[in-house]
């Protein structure tokens, strides 16, 4: 079985080392980006299987990012990630877009593979 590839996206680079650490350990296929514009260049070179996307980055935020990915590929199965609460439009706006999941941060190992394995 080949494993998933997953594409990790945050600014917060102690977590997304952390949490890069964490997925190569379970033998997940990781690539990192830090920021929204980096994860679009990054989707399209890698084709991932799933993203999971920090909101609250500079230079382009994980929404603007989610519809430039749903945008080109409307089966991208992205998870938000996200210490804050989310209730605003731009969340209920990619929900009906058909964002994959959520995962508040910190998250655990088994919450992070339930999602990644709900995939196929």
């Amino acid at each position: 079985m080949i494993n998933s590839r997953i594409l990790l996206v945050d600014d917060d680079i102690q977590f997304l080392e952390a949490t890069e650490y964490m997925l190569r350990y379970e033998n997940y296929d990781v690539i990192t980006a830090k920021n929204g514009e980096e994860a679009i260049k990054k989707y399209k070179e890698s084709k991932p299987d799933i993203v999971l996307m920090d909101l609250k980055m500079p230079v382009m935020n994980g929404y603007e990012a989610f519809f430039k990915i749903k945008k080109e590929n409307p089966d991208a199965k992205i998870v938000f990630t996200s210490a804050y609460t989310i209730n605003n439009e731009e969340f209920e706006k990619a929900k009906k877009t058909g964002l994959f999941g959520l995962l508040t941060k910190p998250f655990d190992l088994n919450e992070l593979n339930s999602i990644i394995e709900s995939k196929n």
